[in-house]
C-alpha cells in the first residue's frame, strides 16, 4: 500500500455512517493530511472523527473541514462517553486552532522575564539551545536537574515521557490537575482495593442524591452525566426520578434538583453517616448487601452511635425532618443512588467524608446493579499527585532543577500559596511548549510552540464515562496553521539532538509511529494480524470502543477498610477575622481556565448569574445587606493567603456563611480575550490546613468582604455592554 494512499484511508472518519441521512450528498471522505490529486473542491465537506481534550472527560468528536479549513465540531454518535452530544468547551477547540495571537514559530526570551519580550528563532535554533542546556547537565553530571512538567499524561505519551526521562537519567516529571479526582480514586481504594473511578448508572436510577457532584458543568464526564440525567428524568413513560442536592451553593446542577439541602461547608459526611444510621436503626438497609460485602449490622450501629438525628441536624444546619425524609426516599426509592463531588473532598476531612458517602451505596445495596455504580473501565488511576507536587517544589526552591520543560500552563492553574511560582521563578532555563503566550510562556527563556489539539495525534483516555475501557483517537484534520511541533514529537527530536543512550531509547521516528505501536501492542499482543485496515478501522470511528467484558471486577468492602470517620471541617483563617467560607468552582465555559482563550466562551453567559467577559464573587442576599453590598458593587474578598477584587452577584442560592467565585479568568497571557479579565481565585486558597496531612483542600479557606465602590462594572448578558466584543467572536 503507498503512503499516500494508506493516509488518505487512515483520515478517513464514520461521516458517511454516522450522519448518514442528515448531511449534503456532496460530502466526502478524503482527509486533508496529504491534500487530495484534484484539489480543494468549494463546497464539499469532510468530517474526522477525533478525541476532545477540552477537559479529562475525554468525549468523541467530529470536525467538519471545507475547503482545507476546520469549521465546526459536533459529538460523535459513535463515541460511547458522549454518544453524540457535545459541551460549548469542546465546540470552541476550533478556536484554538485559529486564534489570532497563537504562537507562531519558536521564541528566545529578550527581555527581562514576565514581560513578553521575544525574539522569533527557527527550530533548528531552538532545539540546539534545549539541548545545550540539556548537554550541559549530562556533561557536569547533573542529569537529575531536569523537570518535566505536565498534565497527567496517559497511553504512549506517557510511555514517551518516562521512557526519555528514565533515559536522561531524571526521576523529575510533575503532573498536576487542579480538578483530578484523585482524591475520589484514594477512596475507592481504601474501600473497595482498587484506585478505579465510580460509573454511575444515573439514567436507570430512581433517586438520585447528590452530595456536591456537579455533574452536569464539571463532575468526571459532564455530557455523559448531564444526558444521562436528562434519561432518568424522561425515557420512561411512567417513572420520573428524584434528585436531591446536598450543598452550601446552588450549582447549575443543584438548581436542577427536587429538593436543595443547603448542609453547612465540611458537614457532608456527617449528614452521610447520618443518614446511614437511620437507614439501620429502620432497618430501611440491603440486609443481603451487608453480609456480602461482611459487614455487620450490629457492629456498623455502634460505629455510628454517635450520628443521632438531633447532632446531625445541628452540625449540618439543616432541619431534622428534611433528613428524615430524604433517608426515608433513599432507602425506599430503589434503584437509589449517592455521588459524591468536588465540593465534599476539597475539605480538610474529604477524604474521609467521600468514604462515608461510598458508604451510602452499600447499605441499600446499589454496588453492581443497574440504576447503581460499577467500577469505571480503564483500570486503576493516580493518587497522589498533589502530594508529589511538594518535593518537586522544594527541589526547585533548594536550586535542584536547572532546566524546566513544561507544558500545560501550570502557572495559572496551581494556587500560588503551593510556592510553585516562586519556585519556578528560581529555576535557570525555563522551556514552555504552548500554543499560546499563556501566564507559564510568558516566564519561559524558550518558548518551543505546539500543535494545537485538532492538528495533533494522540490518546484520550476518557475520565470516568463508562464501564468499558475506552480509547479515543486524536487525528489532525488540517495542516499545521502555525511553525509549530506537538509536544511528543518535540521530546523524540530532542532525544535525537542529545544522541547516544537517549537516542536509542526513542527509535521512533515520530510519534504517530509510538501511537500505532501502543495500540497494536494492546489489541493484538501476538502481533500476527494485519494492522493497517484495524488502524484505519480505529480512525474512522474515532477509536477503540470496546464492549463490556467481564474484565472489570464487582466491588467488594475491603474486610480490613477502617470504618469512615470524618472528622470536624478545620479551616485557613480564624473565624472572628475571617467569618466566610470560600468556595471555588469550575465555570462552566472556563473549566479550570483552558477555556478563557477563546471568545464564544468568554461571550456565553454563566447560566446561573449570566455574566460575561468577567468573573465575580457571589453573595448570599442577607449577607451583603449586613455588609452593605449591593448587586453589581467592587468588593474585596480577603483570606490569610491574599486579596482580589471583584464585582459582586447577590444570588439567593448560597449560604448566608458562604461565597463563591468561579474558576478560569484572571490570567496574565493567553491572548488578548483571556488577558487581564477577572480574578484568578486560586490567589486566596491556603494550600494546607493547620493539623491536616496536606491534601487539596481548596474549599477549606475562610475570607471576608469590604465594599470598595459601586464601581464593580459587572457586564451580563442583556446588558449593553453584554456584547461589546461580539465583533471579535468570529474565526
Amino acid at each position: 500500500m503507498k503512503r499516500r494512499t494508506f493516509l488518505q484511508l487512515g483520515g478517513m472518519t464514520a461521516a458517511g455512517a454516522l450522519l448518514a441521512g442528515c448531511q449534503a450528498e456532496n460530502e466526502k471522505l478524503i482527509p486533508f493530511l496529504i491534500p487530495p490529486d484534484e484539489g480543494v473542491t468549494p463546497g464539499r465537506a469532510v468530517y474526522y472523527a477525533s478525541a476532545c481534550r477540552a477537559c479529562p472527560a475525554g468525549c468523541g468528536i467530529l470536525v467538519r473541514v471545507a475547503e482545507g479549513r476546520a469549521k465546526k465540531i459536533e459529538g460523535n454518535p459513535l463515541h460511547p462517553v458522549n454518544r453524540g452530544k457535545l459541551c460549548a468547551r469542546g465546540q470552541a477547540l476550533v478556536q484554538e486552532l485559529y486564534h489570532p495571537d497563537r504562537i507562531r514559530q519558536p521564541l528566545k526570551r529578550s527581555g527581562p522575564r514576565g514581560t513578553g519580550t521575544f525574539t522569533p528563532i527557527t527550530w533548528d535554533e531552538g532545539l540546539s539551545l534545549l539541548a545545550g542546556r540539556l548537554k550541559a547537565l549530562q556533561r557536569d553530571r547533573e542529569s537529575d536537574r531536569l523537570a518535566l512538567l505536565t498534565p497527567p499524561l496517559q497511553g504512549a505519551m506517557a510511555e514517551l515521557a518516562a521512557g526519555f526521562l528514565r533515559a536522561f537519567g531524571s526521576p523529575q516529571h510533575g503532573t498536576f490537575e487542579l480538578l483530578a479526582p484523585d482524591w475520589l480514586r484514594t477512596a475507592q481504594r481504601q474501600c473497595f482495593g482498587a484506585a478505579t473511578l465510580p460509573w454511575y448508572d444515573v439514567a436507570e436510577t430512581r433517586y438520585l442524591l447528590s452530595f456536591g457532584a456537579d455533574f452536569v458543568e464539571a463532575h468526571l464526564s459532564p455530557v455523559h452525566y448531564g444526558h444521562a440525567f436528562g434519561r432518568m428524568r424522561q425515557h420512561r413513560d411512567t417513572v420520573r426520578g428524584h434528585f436531591t442536592y446536598v450543598g452550601g451553593r446552588m450549582s447549575l446542577t443543584g438548581a436542577s434538583a427536587d429538593r436543595w439541602l443547603p448542609a453547612r461547608p465540611g458537614s457532608e459526611g456527617t449528614l452521610a453517616l447520618g443518614l446511614a444510621r437511620l437507614l439501620l436503626d429502620a432497618e430501611w438497609h440491603d440486609a443481603a448487601a451487608l453480609a456480602a460485602h461482611g459487614l455487620q449490622r450490629d457492629e456498623m450501629l455502634r460505629h455510628l452511635a454517635g450520628y443521632d438525628l438531633d447532632r446531625v441536624a445541628e452540625e449540618t444546619g439543616l432541619p431534622a425532618a428534611a433528613i428524615a425524609e430524604v433517608a426515608r426516599e433513599f432507602a425506599s426509592t430503589r434503584p437509589s443512588l449517592a455521588m459524591v463531588g468536588e465540593a465534599v473532598a476539597f475539605q480538610s476531612n474529604g477524604p474521609e467524608a467521600v468514604r462515608a458517602i461510598l458508604l451510602l451505596n452499600l447499605l441499600a445495596g446499589n454496588l453492581d446493579r443497574p440504576g447503581g455504580v460499577y467500577p469505571a473501565g480503564g483500570g486503576p488511576g493516580p493518587e497522589q499527585t498533589f502530594s508529589e507536587l511538594f518535593p518537586l517544589i522544594a527541589k526547585m526552591r533548594d536550586g535542584g532543577i536547572k532546566v524546566a520543560l513544561i507544558q500545560g500552563n501550570p502557572v495559572h492553574a496551581i494556587p500560588p500559596a503551593t510556592g510553585f511560582q516562586a519556585a519556578l521563578a528560581g529555576v535557570p532555563f525555563i522551556v514552555s511548549c504552548a500554543t499560546l503566550l499563556d501566564d507559564t510562556a510568558l516566564e519561559a527563556d524558550l518558548i518551543l510552540p505546539d500543535h494545537a489539539a485538532l492538528e495533533s495525534w494522540g490518546e484520550v483516555i476518557p475520565q470516568a464515562g463508562g464501564r468499558a475501557g475506552v480509547v479515543g483517537l486524536m487525528q489532525p484534520v488540517v495542516t499545521p496553521v502555525c511553525d509549530s511541533r506537538p509536544f511528543p514529537d518535540l521530546l523524540l527530536a530532542t532525544a535525537q539532538e542529545l544522541g547516544g543512550k537517549v537516542a536509542a531509547a526513542m527509535p521512533y521516528p515520530s510519534y504517530l509511529e509510538l501511537l500505532k505501536a501502543v495500540t497494536r501492542r494492546r489489541l493484538d499482543p501476538a502481533g500476527g494480524s494485519d494492522f493497517a485496515p484495524v488502524w484505519a478501522n480505529l480512525l474512522r470511528q474515532g477509536g477503540d470502543f470496546p464492549p463490556l467484558g467481564d474484565s472489570v471486577p464487582d466491588y467488594r468492602w475491603r474486610s480490613d477498610a477502617a470504618f469512615p470517620a470524618p472528622a470536624r471541617a478545620r479551616f485557613a483563617g480564624a473565624e472572628q477575622e475571617f467569618p466566610l467560607h470560600l468556595q471555588v468552582y469550575p465555570a462552566s465555559a472556563f473549566y479550570d481556565g483552558r477555556g478563557a482563550p477563546f471568545p464564544w466562551l468568554q461571550q456565553l453567559p454563566d447560566p446561573m448569574t449570566t455574566v460575561v467577559w468577567d468573573s465575580w464573587v457571589e453573595i448570599n442576599p442577607a449577607t451583603a445587606a449586613g455588609l452593605g453590598i449591593g448587586h453589581g458593587d467592587l468588593v474585596e474578598v480577603t483570606s490569610p493567603q491574599g486579596a482580589l477584587r471583584l464585582p459582586a452577584v447577590l444570588y439567593p442560592g448560597i449560604r448566608p456563611d458562604l461565597v463563591a467565585i468561579p474558576l478560569g479568568q484572571g490570567q496574565r497571557g493567553g491572548g488578548r480575550y483571556a488577558q487581564g479579565r477577572g480574578g484568578n481565585p486560586l490567589t486566596l486558597l491556603a494550600a494546607t490546613v493547620a493539623g491536616v496531612a496536606p491534601q487539596p483542600a481548596w474549599h477549606a479557606t475562610r475570607v471576608r468582604l469590604t465594599r470598595v465602590s459601586a464601581q464593580g462594572e459587572l457586564v451580563t448578558a442583556g446588558h449593553p455592554q453584554g456584547s461589546y466584543r461580539s465583533d471579535l467572536l468570529g474565526i
